[in-house]
């Protein structure tokens, strides 16, 4: 008898009314566009019914509902498991998350014949008083601290912003007596002038007259660098912006106290073990095995290596179980949890799972995929994935389309589908003429000696290894060299509730603005933000009220009176060709383009050029948390048309998105280069990487990155 699961009339977020059979005990893969609904129907249904299920067996039970479905049947016990990491506990480990500090510690305890307790890391006495514990002290960071594109006399210390007259002044006065040109960018001086302004100190104190909020001021200081942590002016306090962690001095990272490094089992002390790699890790415990000879410890042993074993099969060998689970990036984090499920003893569960062969090289990806399908002969496996290695293997394919948002939502033929995606779609790639040195001597990134070539107003690829330092380059040095430079990260756009597809692309005061002119009134009159003249009273301007349910749950419901708006319902008479603010609102980004040609060409050519890179299906009042990851990939893309910056630097851009998709995106970029932009990628998609002019390869020699071109 088939215990396949069966789900009927879906019509959560975008999905119309579908209905699904899901293969146990095998892979069933869910394809499509971005936008298309893909999550929708993994997470916020297939994955939500099986946990809520669960969860209502408890009294406690807080589980926001968001799933629509008129029936289902068979639903198991559920595992889903995404690629976003929100934890900001800098307390929170590997070691701790996964629950393994503590054999660790009964491991030390069993072996020296000591109480477990006495490895207890929160237990006062036991942490390193300097850290507190953590393994980690904040410091500031000179690479956040300086404007590397500002000279010296207009003050690029980011954080000397209070009275900047003062600041510049004694900038000036310190350059003349040190013999610094002031005219100079922080990144043109030579290795002793930047020494000198970071950490240096006046011979002499400066008079210095100064603006202040009501008139003007006169303070006596000498000049100290920034780094010196002194201050030349009260209150000077660097927000946690400025900061960086470092390894702490005392204990080195151990997050014991000294006394701790006494404690040694076979020349290794529990801080000591806790700090190395996986891939050390894994062969000292197989010499712990040969040596010790007791029951306890050997099950503890095969506990721990069984783990390690897991991880490293996974790609995971150069993580430790001190390494901060913030510190992780969401494809980290999501194979870890993929460790976990792979020893799992429990049979016949229901498993989600979030492009888990996306941001992995080559070999990685194999090993990933391995394991994939070994746990699908115990489970049933839903997986998100756009990679054809997937298609021959998978059980069951469900293909939604056409398109995403409001033309998404509905089953498609799979074979269509993936055919379409194969068609080749190709531009011509320009040659490599000229190329970039980046001499790297700071080895605070491992990158020791490197010499890195970039080829200019080219497309260059950097690939390697997860966890080598792709993103450090992007995001810590990069900035450094380029004169000028933008960072466009991985991590999903922030907004409040309110925020919405408008605010992404910087219409909406635009929109309202225009209202403004037009009726003679103020632009606040025409706003849904929640203290405005225009903000629906009943909702706030969230567009939706959300009410409790009898088992403590939380569902959301459009609210009536401004159609899912947030604008007062008294804004409809106000119209401008025929249309008012609640017609705009629900427009697509195409619709919505095709309506401000004839209103407002600024306006018109932002959603044109959101429509190029296939993001036209977006509602303009669409919720920003409603996005999808290829949809908020696209957009922070389009954030690089209204910047100057000559190198952009773009953190895996194609990261979930289909063949389709990845050629739009592509085309993008090489529009953006022939206006004469260096375009700098982190990505492991290979279907994009025929259309890069140059490819650099990192690769770890020595516990040093190289590069093999």
């Amino acid at each position: 008898m088939s215990k396949n699961i069966i789900i009927s009339g879906i019509e959560t977020n975008n999905l119309k009314n579908i209905d699904i059979e899901l293969i146990e005990k095998g892979i069933n893969l869910i394809i499509g566009p971005s936008g298309s609904g893909k999550s929708s129907l993994a997470y916020d249904t297939i994955a939500q019914i099986g946990q809520h299920e669960l969860f209502l067996m408890y009294d406690n039970e807080n589980f926001e509902v968001k799933y629509r479905v008129k029936k289902y049947e068979n639903m198991k016990v559920t595992i889903p498991i995404k690629q976003l990491n929100f934890n900001t506990n800098i307390r929170s480990t590997i070691g701790t998350y996964f629950g393994i500090n503590r054999k660790i510690a009964l491991l030390y305890s069993l072996v020296l014949e000591m109480n477990e307790g006495d490895f207890a890391l929160n237990k006062e006495g036991n942490f390193c008083e300097h850290c507190r514990g953590l393994g980690i002290i904040n410091v500031l960071d000179e690479n956040k601290v300086i404007d590397y594109n500002i000279p010296l006399k207009k003050n690029p210390v980011k954080c000397w912003n209070r009275y900047k007259d003062f600041y510049m002044e004694i900038i000036e006065r310190f350059c003349l007596e040190k013999g610094i040109d002031a005219t100079k960018t922080f990144r043109e001086l030579n290795s002793d002038e930047k020494r000198s302004f970071l950490y240096g100190e006046s011979l002499e104190k400066y008079s210095i007259r100064y603006k202040r909020t009501n008139g003007f001021s006169r303070r006596t200081s000498k000049f100290f660098g920034i780094m010196t942590n002194t201050p030349m002016m009260l209150k000077f306090t660097p927000s946690k912006k400025f900061y960086s962690e470092k390894t702490c001095d005392y204990c080195q990272g151990k997050k014991y106290s000294k006394e701790y490094d006494n404690y040694k089992v076979f020349n290794l002390s529990i801080g000591e073990f806790m700090l190395l790699p996986f891939e050390k890790l894994y062969k000292y415990i197989q010499y712990l095995q040969s040596q010790i000879k007791n029951d306890t410890v050997s099950l503890l042993l095969d506990s721990l290596k069984k783990f390690l074993e897991t991880a490293i099969e996974n790609s995971l060998g150069h993580l430790y179980f001190n390494r901060t689970i913030p510190s992780l990036s969401g494809g980290e984090l999501q194979r870890l949890k993929m460790v976990q499920l792979f020893n799992t003893q429990l049979v016949d569960l229901l498993i989600v799972l979030d492009e888990p062969l996306s941001g992995l090289s080559g070999i990685e990806r194999e090993s990933i995929y391995k394991n994939i399908l070994k746990i699908s002969e115990k489970h049933t496996v839903v997986i998100i994935d756009h990679s054809d290695i997937f298609y021959n293997v998978a059980k069951k394919i469900i293909a939604l389309g056409e398109k995403g948002g409001i033309y998404g939502g509905k089953l498609i033929n799979e074979k269509k589908y993936i055919m379409d995606q194969q068609k080749s779609k190709v531009f011509s790639v320009e040659k490599t003429e000229k190329l970039i040195s980046i001499k790297i001597k700071n080895t605070t990134y491992n990158y020791q000696g490197v010499d890195i070539k970039i080829a200019e107003n080219r497309l260059n690829l950097i690939t390697g290894k997860s966890g080598i330092g792709k993103s450090t380059l992007l995001r810590e040095y990069f900035p450094q060299f380029f004169d000028s430079y933008l960072y466009i990260h991985q991590k999903p756009l922030q907004g409040n509730k309110n925020s919405l597809v408008a605010t992404l692309l910087d219409l909406f005061t635009d929109i309202t603005e225009i209202f403004a002119k037009k009726f003679n009134k103020n632009k606040k009159f025409f706003s849904n933000s929640p203290t405005d003249e225009g903000v629906c009273k009943n909702c706030g301007g969230a567009g939706y009220i959300e009410y409790s349910t009898d088992c403590d749950t939380t569902i959301k419901i459009e609210c009536k009176e401004c159609e899912g708006t947030g604008f007062n319902k008294e804004l409809k008479k106000y119209k401008i060709n025929d249309k008012n603010i609640f017609d705009i609102w629900k427009m697509t980004i195409e619709e919505a383009e095709i309506y401000f040609s004839d209103v407002n060409k600024k306006i018109a050519d932002t959603l044109n050029q959101a429509s190029s890179i296939m993001l036209g299906h977006l509602r303009i009042g669409q919720p920003s948390s409603s996005l999808s990851g290829g949809e908020n990939i696209r957009i922070k893309t389009l954030k690089i048309l209204k910047t100057s910056a000559k190198t952009i630097g773009i953190d895996e851009p194609f990261k979930g998105l289909n063949p389709t998709e990845i050629y739009q995106v592509a085309l993008f970029l090489e529009r953006l280069k022939r206006k004469g932009k260096t375009i700098i990628v982190v990505d492991h998609t290979e279907e994009a990487f025929q259309y890069f002019s140059y490819n650099i390869k990192l690769k770890v020699e020595e516990n040093y990155i190289k590069i093999d071109n």
